[in-house]
Protein backbone atom coordinates (compact mmCIF):
# COMPACT_ATOMS: atom_id res chain seq x y z
CA UNK A 1 0.00 0.00 0.00
CA UNK A 2 2.67 2.26 1.12
CA UNK A 3 4.56 1.53 -2.42
CA UNK A 4 1.17 2.22 -4.15
CA UNK A 5 0.61 5.65 -2.32
CA UNK A 6 4.04 6.34 -3.36
CA UNK A 7 3.76 6.24 -6.68
CA UNK A 8 -0.03 7.52 -6.48
CA UNK A 9 1.58 10.89 -5.42
CA UNK A 10 4.34 10.73 -7.86
CA UNK A 11 2.12 10.19 -10.77
CA UNK A 12 0.16 12.97 -9.48
CA UNK A 13 3.44 15.59 -9.52
CA UNK A 14 4.13 14.35 -13.11
CA UNK A 15 0.81 15.58 -14.16
CA UNK A 16 0.44 18.87 -12.18
CA UNK A 17 4.43 19.53 -13.77
CA UNK A 18 2.63 18.72 -17.24
CA UNK A 19 0.17 20.64 -16.61
CA UNK A 20 2.20 23.67 -15.74
CA UNK A 21 4.24 22.94 -18.57
CA UNK A 22 1.13 23.56 -21.08
CA UNK A 23 -0.39 26.35 -19.53
CA UNK A 24 3.46 28.16 -19.90
CA UNK A 25 3.33 27.13 -23.28
CA UNK A 26 -0.17 28.68 -23.90
CA UNK A 27 0.25 31.91 -22.21
CA UNK A 28 3.54 32.22 -23.95
CA UNK A 29 1.72 31.74 -27.61
CA UNK A 30 -1.15 33.95 -26.49
CA UNK A 31 1.53 36.88 -25.15
CA UNK A 32 3.46 36.39 -28.48
CA UNK A 33 0.65 36.87 -30.80
CA UNK A 34 -0.65 39.91 -28.61
CA UNK A 35 2.46 41.50 -29.01
CA UNK A 36 2.67 40.81 -33.04
CA UNK A 37 -1.04 42.13 -33.13
CA UNK A 38 0.33 44.93 -31.32
CA UNK A 39 3.21 45.94 -33.40
CA UNK A 40 1.20 46.02 -36.58
CA UNK A 41 -1.10 48.16 -35.15
CA UNK A 42 1.70 50.22 -34.29
CA UNK A 43 3.09 50.57 -37.38
CA UNK A 44 -0.63 51.20 -38.68
CA UNK A 45 -0.83 54.05 -36.42
CA UNK A 46 2.93 55.77 -37.44
CA UNK A 47 1.80 55.75 -41.09
CA UNK A 48 -1.34 57.17 -40.65
CA UNK A 49 0.08 59.84 -38.12
CA UNK A 50 2.72 60.15 -40.74
CA UNK A 51 0.09 60.49 -43.69
CA UNK A 52 -1.62 62.85 -42.04
CA UNK A 53 1.79 65.37 -40.68
CA UNK A 54 2.22 65.08 -44.48
CA UNK A 55 -1.20 66.58 -45.61
CA UNK A 56 -0.86 69.33 -42.92
CA UNK A 57 2.16 70.65 -44.08
CA UNK A 58 0.78 70.56 -47.54
CA UNK A 59 -2.34 72.37 -46.58
CA UNK A 60 0.03 74.97 -44.68
CA UNK A 61 1.27 76.35 -48.07
CA UNK A 62 -2.00 76.98 -49.30
CA UNK A 63 -4.32 77.65 -46.49
CA UNK A 64 -3.78 77.83 -42.56
CA UNK A 65 -6.85 77.18 -41.40
CA UNK A 66 -7.19 73.79 -43.54
CA UNK A 67 -3.49 72.93 -42.37
CA UNK A 68 -4.54 73.64 -38.53
CA UNK A 69 -7.39 71.34 -38.52
CA UNK A 70 -5.31 69.24 -40.16
CA UNK A 71 -2.84 69.11 -36.71
CA UNK A 72 -5.95 69.56 -34.77
CA UNK A 73 -6.90 65.88 -36.54
CA UNK A 74 -3.76 64.36 -35.41
CA UNK A 75 -3.91 65.51 -31.90
CA UNK A 76 -7.11 64.11 -31.70
CA UNK A 77 -6.42 60.73 -33.04
CA UNK A 78 -3.43 60.78 -30.77
CA UNK A 79 -5.34 61.35 -27.48
CA UNK A 80 -7.96 58.58 -28.82
CA UNK A 81 -5.35 56.42 -29.29
CA UNK A 82 -4.06 56.54 -26.32
CA UNK A 83 -7.53 56.35 -24.05
CA UNK A 84 -8.63 53.38 -26.04
CA UNK A 85 -7.32 50.87 -23.97
CA UNK A 86 -8.66 52.14 -21.19
CA UNK A 87 -11.70 53.21 -22.59
CA UNK A 88 -12.16 49.32 -23.72
CA UNK A 89 -11.24 48.24 -20.22
CA UNK A 90 -13.67 49.73 -18.77
CA UNK A 91 -16.53 49.48 -21.50
CA UNK A 92 -16.14 45.58 -20.60
CA UNK A 93 -16.20 45.96 -16.88
CA UNK A 94 -19.38 47.94 -17.06
CA UNK A 95 -20.81 45.32 -19.26
CA UNK A 96 -19.81 42.47 -16.94
CA UNK A 97 -20.82 44.34 -13.74
CA UNK A 98 -24.42 44.67 -15.51
CA UNK A 99 -24.49 41.01 -16.25
CA UNK A 100 -23.43 40.04 -13.24
CA UNK A 101 -26.28 40.02 -10.97
CA UNK A 102 -28.12 37.46 -13.60
CA UNK A 103 -24.96 35.34 -13.90
CA UNK A 104 -25.65 34.71 -9.89
CA UNK A 105 -28.83 33.91 -9.81
CA UNK A 106 -28.74 31.97 -13.03
CA UNK A 107 -25.51 29.81 -10.94
CA UNK A 108 -27.79 29.48 -8.27
CA UNK A 109 -30.48 28.00 -9.68
CA UNK A 110 -28.50 25.28 -11.29
CA UNK A 111 -26.37 24.88 -7.80
CA UNK A 112 -30.13 24.23 -6.13
CA UNK A 113 -31.28 21.72 -8.79
CA UNK A 114 -28.33 19.80 -8.15
CA UNK A 115 -25.96 20.54 -11.08
CA UNK A 116 -22.24 20.80 -9.83
CA UNK A 117 -20.30 23.46 -9.76
CA UNK A 118 -17.94 23.27 -12.49
CA UNK A 119 -21.19 21.66 -15.18
CA UNK A 120 -22.89 25.12 -13.96
CA UNK A 121 -20.06 27.72 -14.56
CA UNK A 122 -19.66 25.79 -18.41
CA UNK A 123 -23.86 26.59 -19.01
CA UNK A 124 -22.80 30.44 -17.81
CA UNK A 125 -19.35 30.07 -20.08
CA UNK A 126 -22.22 29.15 -22.94
CA UNK A 127 -24.81 31.41 -21.84
CA UNK A 128 -25.48 35.53 -23.49
CA UNK A 129 -23.43 37.24 -20.54
CA UNK A 130 -21.20 38.19 -23.11
CA UNK A 131 -17.88 39.13 -21.30
CA UNK A 132 -18.85 37.45 -18.03
CA UNK A 133 -19.30 34.32 -20.16
CA UNK A 134 -15.66 34.33 -21.81
CA UNK A 135 -14.47 35.02 -18.47
CA UNK A 136 -15.90 32.07 -16.89
CA UNK A 137 -15.11 30.05 -19.73
CA UNK A 138 -11.23 31.20 -19.61
CA UNK A 139 -11.71 30.29 -15.75
CA UNK A 140 -13.37 26.75 -16.99
CA UNK A 141 -10.16 26.02 -19.33
CA UNK A 142 -7.69 27.04 -16.22
CA UNK A 143 -9.30 24.33 -13.69
CA UNK A 144 -9.21 21.53 -16.77
CA UNK A 145 -5.51 22.62 -16.48
CA UNK A 146 -5.21 21.69 -13.12
CA UNK A 147 -5.54 24.86 -11.28
CA UNK A 148 -7.88 24.79 -8.33
CA UNK A 149 -11.33 26.14 -7.92
CA UNK A 150 -9.79 28.76 -5.44
CA UNK A 151 -6.94 30.11 -7.46
CA UNK A 152 -8.96 30.14 -10.85
CA UNK A 153 -11.51 32.26 -9.31
CA UNK A 154 -8.75 34.43 -7.65
CA UNK A 155 -7.64 34.36 -11.57
CA UNK A 156 -10.68 35.69 -12.46
CA UNK A 157 -11.20 38.86 -9.73
CA UNK A 158 -8.35 39.66 -11.14
CA UNK A 159 -8.53 39.78 -14.52
CA UNK A 160 -11.74 41.63 -14.10
CA UNK A 161 -10.67 43.96 -11.57
CA UNK A 162 -13.71 45.56 -10.11
CA UNK A 163 -14.22 45.97 -6.24
CA UNK A 164 -17.99 44.11 -6.23
CA UNK A 165 -16.33 41.52 -8.16
CA UNK A 166 -13.26 41.07 -5.49
CA UNK A 167 -16.19 41.06 -2.90
CA UNK A 168 -18.23 38.24 -4.70
CA UNK A 169 -15.29 36.08 -5.32
CA UNK A 170 -13.93 36.59 -1.93
CA UNK A 171 -17.48 35.46 -0.64
CA UNK A 172 -17.37 32.53 -3.49
CA UNK A 173 -14.02 31.09 -1.90
CA UNK A 174 -14.92 31.71 1.71
CA UNK A 175 -18.40 29.57 1.34
CA UNK A 176 -15.86 27.05 -0.80
CA UNK A 177 -13.34 26.75 2.00
CA UNK A 178 -16.03 26.52 4.96
CA UNK A 179 -18.55 24.31 3.30
CA UNK A 180 -21.45 26.49 2.97
CA UNK A 181 -24.61 26.46 1.10
CA UNK A 182 -22.96 28.50 -2.03
CA UNK A 183 -26.50 28.49 -3.74
CA UNK A 184 -27.86 30.42 -1.04
CA UNK A 185 -24.89 32.45 -0.99
CA UNK A 186 -24.80 33.62 -4.58
CA UNK A 187 -28.33 33.98 -4.48
CA UNK A 188 -28.02 36.78 -1.59
CA UNK A 189 -25.09 38.61 -3.54
CA UNK A 190 -27.77 38.72 -6.60
CA UNK A 191 -29.98 40.43 -4.90
CA UNK A 192 -28.14 42.80 -3.16
CA UNK A 193 -26.39 43.76 -6.12
CA UNK A 194 -29.96 44.32 -8.01
CA UNK A 195 -31.10 46.70 -5.21
CA UNK A 196 -27.97 48.77 -5.46
CA UNK A 197 -28.54 48.91 -9.22
CA UNK A 198 -32.36 50.02 -8.37
CA UNK A 199 -31.15 52.63 -6.09
CA UNK A 200 -28.05 54.48 -8.32
CA UNK A 201 -31.20 54.00 -11.13
CA UNK A 202 -33.36 55.98 -9.62
CA UNK A 203 -30.80 58.68 -8.20
CA UNK A 204 -29.59 58.54 -12.05
CA UNK A 205 -32.94 59.26 -13.71
CA UNK A 206 -33.35 62.27 -11.30
CA UNK A 207 -30.09 64.21 -12.15
CA UNK A 208 -30.66 63.19 -16.12
CA UNK A 209 -33.68 65.68 -16.03
CA UNK A 210 -31.72 69.10 -15.08
CA UNK A 211 -28.87 67.56 -17.16
CA UNK A 212 -30.90 67.02 -20.07
CA UNK A 213 -32.08 70.78 -19.83
CA UNK A 214 -28.20 71.93 -19.64
CA UNK A 215 -27.51 69.79 -22.77
CA UNK A 216 -30.41 71.30 -24.51
CA UNK A 217 -29.50 74.73 -23.74
CA UNK A 218 -25.96 74.09 -24.99
CA UNK A 219 -26.47 72.03 -28.04
CA UNK A 220 -29.75 73.64 -29.64
CA UNK A 221 -29.74 77.06 -27.76
CA UNK A 222 -26.31 78.81 -27.74
CA UNK A 223 -26.02 77.76 -31.72
CA UNK A 224 -28.88 79.19 -32.89
CA UNK A 225 -28.62 82.23 -30.04
CA UNK A 226 -24.62 83.06 -32.15
CA UNK A 227 -26.38 82.25 -35.54
CA UNK A 228 -28.91 84.70 -35.14
CA UNK A 229 -26.38 87.29 -33.81
CA UNK A 230 -23.88 87.14 -36.47
CA UNK A 231 -26.62 87.52 -38.77
CA UNK A 232 -27.56 90.56 -37.21
CA UNK A 233 -24.28 92.18 -36.69
CA UNK A 234 -23.64 91.18 -40.21
CA UNK A 235 -26.66 92.90 -41.72
CA UNK A 236 -25.83 96.08 -40.05
CA UNK A 237 -21.97 96.58 -39.78
CA UNK A 238 -21.05 94.38 -42.33
CA UNK A 239 -18.73 91.13 -42.64
CA UNK A 240 -17.55 91.03 -38.74
CA UNK A 241 -16.17 86.99 -38.73
CA UNK A 242 -14.66 84.90 -41.10
CA UNK A 243 -16.85 82.33 -43.21
CA UNK A 244 -14.07 79.61 -42.61
CA UNK A 245 -13.57 80.24 -39.01
CA UNK A 246 -17.47 80.00 -39.20
CA UNK A 247 -17.51 76.95 -40.45
CA UNK A 248 -15.00 75.10 -38.17
CA UNK A 249 -16.92 76.75 -35.35
CA UNK A 250 -20.10 75.29 -36.47
CA UNK A 251 -18.74 71.86 -37.99
CA UNK A 252 -16.23 71.54 -35.59
CA UNK A 253 -16.13 72.86 -31.90
CA UNK A 254 -20.32 72.88 -31.66
CA UNK A 255 -20.21 69.13 -32.38
CA UNK A 256 -17.63 68.52 -30.47
CA UNK A 257 -19.14 70.10 -27.03
CA UNK A 258 -22.28 67.98 -28.08
CA UNK A 259 -19.91 64.71 -28.28
CA UNK A 260 -18.46 65.59 -24.93
CA UNK A 261 -22.13 66.14 -23.51
CA UNK A 262 -23.21 62.48 -25.14
CA UNK A 263 -20.12 60.86 -23.52
CA UNK A 264 -20.74 62.64 -20.20
CA UNK A 265 -23.92 61.77 -19.62
CA UNK A 266 -23.15 57.93 -21.10
CA UNK A 267 -20.56 57.74 -18.35
CA UNK A 268 -22.92 59.07 -15.44
CA UNK A 269 -25.24 55.64 -16.06
CA UNK A 270 -25.03 53.57 -13.24
CA UNK A 271 -22.83 50.69 -12.49
CA UNK A 272 -22.31 48.24 -9.94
Amino acid sequence: MTIRSYNHVINKDKRIKESNIKNQKIDYEINEELMKEKTVILEKEKKIVLILIIISLLFSFINLTLSLECILLIILIFLGKQQLPKIKENKKREQIMKELPFALRQLSIELKAGIGLFDAMKTLSTSNYGELSKEFETTLKEIQYGTNYMKSFDNLSKRINSEIMDKVIYQIIRTLNNGGNLANTLNIIANENSRNMKIKYEEYSKKLNSIMLLYMFIAVLIPVIVFIMIIAATTTMGTIINPELLLILYLVFFPMIIIFMIIFIKRMEPTL
